[in-house]
């Protein structure tokens, strides 16, 4: 009896065990957006408790998981080489809100990447997008946000990003506010021929391309609303911006979206293919985006496909 007794007992710790582990496999993880920008207001109400937390790092000026950064425990500020990811511009705060406010999940988490200082110069703010990418992939965030760049290609940034591809990182990059062509001259990161890379132009509540928009059949892939977008700003505060930078927030958004809400395993290319064939086809985008698809109502999108 004392050895049945035992049996039971074995048992009974072997099927906890086990229950144990299947639930933890089966929680769905976190997606995580690094957001490369100006800093975010990481106390915002809107945004706190969306932080994305590096697991094996602790606040105690030591760099617990070796990847190069002390107290990383947000991300970091590549602009200060320092872990103050406080925005005082607002323009990264107003990204995150709207982010937030398209994927509509908790588990939608944010890997804040400060690169920009407005008392640097134009290479060495793009020496620390370069490391903000980098830090990126080896973080391992599912998406890439980048609002900002520039007329001329960077082979270091373009190697970069490849490097993001070959990890199934989704590069979300805005198309640029010079209200060009960007067929005819270029505005990179956004026109890199990657497929991880999804290009995004600005239209207005009206539909309508934004003159301030960049556009190209072959360089820009989808349109979003970039108008008067209202979202978080430093502070607790909110407000209004336009511009790429808001429709970019708005498919990144989207494509948080769709990893939270889906069974199906997703790629970059599988998640640009998606947005594209579900977004609304305009006549009035032919010959200026690539996909004459403009996303306009994400209500009418259906994640479960």
């Amino acid at each position: 009896m004392k050895t049945r007794a035992l049996s039971l007992k074995i048992l009974f710790l072997v099927l906890t065990l086990t229950l144990s582990v299947s639930a933890l496999a089966e929680e769905p993880r976190d997606i995580v957006v690094a957001i490369i920008d100006t800093g975010v207001d990481i106390s915002h109400p809107l945004i706190r408790n969306h932080l994305w937390v590096n697991p094996r790092e602790q606040k105690n000026a030591f760099d617990d998981d070796g990847n190069g950064y002390a107290d990383d425990l947000h991300g970091w500020n590549f602009a200060s080489n320092n872990n103050d990811l406080s925005d005082n511009h607002g323009h990264g705060t107003h990204v995150a809100g709207i982010i937030l406010q398209k994927a509509r999940s908790q588990r939608v988490k944010f890997m804040i990447l400060k690169y920009y200082d407005p008392l640097k110069s134009g290479d060495d703010n793009l020496l620390s997008t370069v490391k903000a990418i980098r830090y990126a992939i080896k973080m391992k965030a599912d998406i890439i946000n980048y609002s900002g760049g520039g007329d001329e290609r960077s082979p270091l940034e373009e190697a970069a990003i490849r490097d993001a591809q070959k990890q199934g990182i989704l590069f979300v990059a805005a198309a640029g506010n010079e209200g060009r062509n960007t067929d005819r001259v270029g505005f990179y990161p956004a026109g890199y021929r990657l497929s991880n890379i999804i290009s995004v132009a600005a239209m207005d509540s009206r539909k309508r391309l934004l003159a301030s928009s960049n556009y190209g059949s072959q360089s820009v892939d989808i349109v979003a609303p970039g108008k008067n977008v209202f979202s978080s700003l430093p502070g607790g505060k909110y407000g209004f911006m336009t511009g790429t930078s808001q429709a970019t927030a708005w498919v990144s958004g989207l494509a948080a979206s769709l990893l939270t809400q889906s069974d199906r395993s997703w790629t970059p290319e599988t998640i640009k293919k998606f947005l594209e064939q579900n977004a609304v086809r305009d006549r009035q985008l032919s010959k200026k985006i690539r996909s004459q698809a403009r996303i306009s109502n994400l209500a009418a999108m259906t994640f479960n496909q």
